[in-house]
């Protein structure tokens, strides 16, 4: 990958006439058609400062992220100028804040910038959803906050950018984009939040669009060896966005974009720090996910991580406190309502699939008894409001990816509570939809005043509820609230499984190998010892590309079929064996059933739930 530098011809003679008939606000120029040393060159015609001394802010965390990313150790060679050229005095304090004398003077910001998805993959990697992508020729993922920031007390100015880009690539986004040229675009936004909120996906043109719900839903696709096109990931995500035209009655926002970047297995752009995943925008979403073989698992990947992003069009777009509506990218004062942001999305994600027949009764059951099991491993628990507020700091930075699961689970029960007070004539769909209605995108409330507002619209039970168990640390009513809808919840039980015995599976990437672990010869169907070669599964030779679908059988026990493997021993010579899976009787940790017998009243709430 090569950064781009930025081509930009300013005559300083005719510097002061024009400035003086410029709108008001920042004017950027990138250049992503001529790219050398692997950087980019930004230059900026900066708003007329009023203030002797100006504070230039590049992120330091984001909306939809939250951990700090400090964008500003990308920018190198900071300058600063008045309107005839002359260089302003700059000087740094901290990573993201460029502050320059005799500010009134000011007139024009250059710099470069250094890509983040090359950055070594340490603990400060930024998560490539988040970051930046030049890939000369073929790529630009064009996240704005990692190229530049705003002056303090000017962040609501408007922007425009003006992008000069090789003809033969279309950026996909939703921020409002006048394609001059074949080799020009012009986007624009009404301040810094709405243009960050706008990511831009540059790339040969692969596209598709529907409409449901009275909005135009578009799909754009980057697949590193062309095996996943916008046309199917445009039909996996139809059925997805009818069901959620059906939950809301109708669609929250008008348009929406997706973007996805599906990097090849082997791509080294890959990596464990970075993973997969996809970051949320009030009206796109940018995801990075692998280019899976498996037709049926590409689409239980891309259905699982878009249901809950695309729900964030509801929270935090529609229903946010001020901490989100004028977000603080210096030093922002983090709100303490994950709960709602991500937990409840997740929650309602998992919802919507279930009452539209996208997942059944029983795979909804699994995965919240995988919530179960994650939330386990975070310890005794905290207040979730409180985790919120302190989300940046250890030891609750720590913590975040517990907003997806007890977060979840909390979504769950005030449901399943909200309608036993009402007798089934609230959810927390109405309460969702009542909160949409009273802010939207553009009105915030006070933090400290939600949870008392949702209290007025229902019951003071809720109150009760969220004192407990949101604001509180007590643990979690499992059991008594799963039996309300007709589920058992015990902490351990007994069951019964088909598996292939107790078996996993390593790769050894320096011999681009698969090998057995975590078993022994003895504990496996396959009489497999640990460190053995897995050289095929039912006479298809075991690669990168495949091992995802020819393994995952193996380790999950999906299928009662027999399973053939070749496999070799230390030295010896290649053995082959077939084994079927056997019936074990374990003891599982956080048992979730569904009752044989549920009484009337269980199975009114558990087909409310689950059916809608």
């Amino acid at each position: 990958m090569k950064f781009l530098p930025l081509a930009l011809g300013l005559t300083l003679a005719a510097a002061p006439v024009a400035l003086a008939q410029q709108p008001a606000g920042y004017r950027i120029t990138l250049d992503f058609a001529r790219v050398a040393n692997d950087r980019v060159k930004v230059v900026i015609q900066t708003p007329v400062i009023q203030e002797e001394q100006a504070t230039y802010v590049m992120p330091a965390v984001v909306p939809g992220s939250y951990s700090k990313k400090d964008y500003g150790r990308f920018v190198t060679g900071f300058k600063a100028f008045d309107k005839n050229g002359k260089a302003l005095k700059v000087k740094n304090n901290g990573p993201n804040l460029f502050i320059i004398s005799n500010a009134r003077q000011l007139a024009r910001l250059e710099y470069l910038v250094d890509d983040t998805w090359d950055a070594k993959q340490d603990d400060q990697f930024i998560f490539q959803p988040g970051g930046t992508n030049i890939d000369a020729g073929r790529n630009f993922t064009l996240n704005h906050y990692g190229f530049y920031g705003y002056f303090e007390g000017y962040k609501l100015q408007p922007y425009e950018v003006q992008i000069e880009k090789p003809a033969d690539l279309y950026g996909a986004t939703a921020l409002p984009v006048r394609r001059e040229s074949a080799t020009r675009d012009v986007l624009t936004a009404p301040d810094y939040v709405t243009l960050a909120d706008g990511p831009v996906l540059y790339a040969r043109p692969d596209t598709a669009s529907f409409s449901t719900g009275g909005a135009r839903i578009s799909v754009a696709v980057l697949s590193e060896t062309g095996a996943v096109k916008a046309a199917d990931i445009s039909r996996m995500l139809r059925p997805m966005s009818e069901a959620l035209t059906r939950y809301f009655g109708r669609m929250p926002v008008p348009r929406y974009q997706f973007l996805f970047y599906f990097p090849s297995l082997d791509s080294p752009l890959s990596s464990e720090k970075g993973g997969y995943g996809a970051m949320e925008h009030s009206y796109s979403s940018l995801y990075f996910l692998p280019e899976i073989p498996d037709p049926a698992r590409l689409q239980s990947m891309v259905l699982e991580v878009a249901s809950h992003e695309f729900l964030h069009m509801l929270a935090p777009l529609n229903i946010h406190s001020r901490e989100i509506g004028d977000f603080d990218f210096r030093s922002p004062k983090m709100s303490q309502h994950l709960w709602l942001y991500e937990g409840v999305t997740e929650y309602v994600a998992q919802q919507v699939q279930v009452q539209a027949g996208m997942i059944s009764p029983a795979e909804f059951q699994a995965r919240m008894k995988a919530k179960i099991d994650k939330a386990d491993t975070y310890g005794p628990p905290v207040s979730f409001t409180e985790m919120s507020r302190r989300i940046l700091e250890p030891p609750y930075k720590d913590m975040y990816e517990n907003v997806y699961n007890k977060g979840a689970l909390l979504g769950l029960l005030l449901d399943i509570r909200l309608r036993e007070l009402s007798q089934g004539r609230q959810t927390l769909r109405d309460v969702l939809l009542a909160l949409r209605e009273k802010y939207g995108p553009t009105r915030s409330f006070d933090d400290d005043a939600l949870i008392p507002e949702i209290v007025a619209l229902t019951s003071p039970e809720i109150g009760t509820f969220f004192r407990r168990y949101v604001q509180g640390a007590e643990p979690l009513p499992l059991a008594e609230y799963f039996g309300k809808m007709g589920w058992r919840y015990q902490p351990t039980g007994p069951a019964r499984i088909k598996a292939f015995g107790k078996l996993g599976f390593a790769y050894d990437q320096s011999l681009n190998q698969f090998r057995a672990a975590q078993t022994q010869a003895d504990q496996n169907t396959f009489g497999l010892a640990e460190g053995d070669v897995i050289l095929a599964v039912d006479g298809q030779a075991l690669t990168m590309q495949n091992a995802e679908q020819l393994l995952r059988p193996v380790v999950e026990s999906a299928t009662a079929a027999a399973v053939r493997l070749k496999f070799r021993h230390g030295k010896g010579p290649e053995q082959e064996r077939e084994a079927v899976p056997r019936e074990f009787e374990v003891q599982v940790k956080n048992l979730v059933e569904t009752l044989p017998t549920p009484t009337p009243a269980q199975q009114q709430l558990q087909s409310a739930l689950l059916k809608g």
